[in-house]
């Protein structure tokens, strides 16, 4: 594993901290969606200005090319911005109890699977991992079956095997969105 996606996945693994603070801090959706919703805003500007201002293209250049791929150099929105945005639609659209375990697949489960299946490459779909996605499965219902207080572990157990499964298949959405909107909808088909 390259230094550059090192990084993304510990970017990725520290966005859990969005559903945690939903969960245990911030228990109201619209502050959350104030917050999520001007991180996600701010984001989305810095993509666009990053793409037409100079001055703002050398300082995102400075600091944050290396952990970015091709074609988000070329000016695709970064993987941190479909992270921000999937977290408002999820928080947006389902109730807490269906948006945290939803945000925390997301946030452990795919971090995992991809830091696990870039050292076990021999079993795969594409280029993903089946074992990386076994893990990513395995600790995000863990993670999720540690602070949920409410949902019961097989529909935890179908929305985390959903995550992985959305993972794992070459959608032509960004996983960072399909990820918890999928699962987050598995949940609610469930309950």
């Amino acid at each position: 594993m390259t230094l550059k996606e090192f990084y993304r996945k510990l970017l990725h693994i520290s966005s859990c901290s969005i559903a945690l603070s939903y969960l245990w801090f911030f228990k109201d959706r619209s502050i959350m969606l104030i917050i999520v919703g001007t991180l996600t805003l701010v984001s989305i500007v810095l993509e666009f200005l990053r793409n037409k201002n100079n001055y703002i293209q050398k300082i995102f250049e400075r600091y944050f090319n290396f952990m970015l791929r091709k074609n988000e150099i070329k000016g695709s929105f970064t993987g941190a911005t479909w992270l921000l945005l999937g977290n408002f639609l999820t928080i947006f659209i389902f109730p807490i109890f269906v948006a945290v375990p939803a945000l925390l697949y997301l946030s452990i489960g795919d971090a995992i699977a991809a830091l696990v299946g870039k050292n076990f490459r021999r079993f795969t779909i594409g280029k993903k991992s089946l074992v990386g996605s076994f893990f990513g499965f395995l600790c995000g219902l863990i993670f999720v079956s540690l602070v949920n207080k409410v949902l019961p572990f097989h529909i935890l157990m179908f929305g985390s095997i959903v995550a992985m499964i959305t993972e794992i298949l070459p959608i032509a959405i960004d996983d960072n969105l399909s990820i918890p909107l999928l699962s987050g909808l598995t949940i609610m088909i469930l309950i």
